[in-house]
């Protein structure tokens, strides 16, 4: 059971670790995904990237992380706006590869 305090305040870089373990214990048997993104600052991509390591240790498959962008119109430049972190079941990622 989750403990709930009425009044607190969820703090992504204080909590993050404990959401995405709640939402493993929900994942199915057997996974093809797990995808997580934050559109604030506080955490690097590679720490999400570690998170997903240590909460996914029992699942085989492979990890990604990185920063989310949109470019900007008449320019090279891309503005920040996030991260994401992805756990992706290796067969599934194995069979897209040989699929092309």
């Amino acid at each position: 059971m989750v403990e709930v305090h009425l009044g607190e305040v969820w703090q992504f870089e204080n909590n993050i670790s404990d959401l995405i373990n709640l939402c493993t214990k929900i994942l199915s048997n057997k996974p093809l995904f797990f995808l997580i993104n934050s559109y604030t600052t506080g955490i690097s991509a590679q720490v999400l990237s570690n998170l997903l390591k240590i909460n996914l240790k029992g699942l085989k498959g492979k990890i990604s992380s990185g920063e989310i962008g949109l470019p900007m119109t008449n320019s090279e430049l891309i503005l920040p706006c996030g991260i994401y972190g992805r756990w992706e079941e290796t067969f599934c990622s194995e069979q897209k590869v040989s699929e092309k």
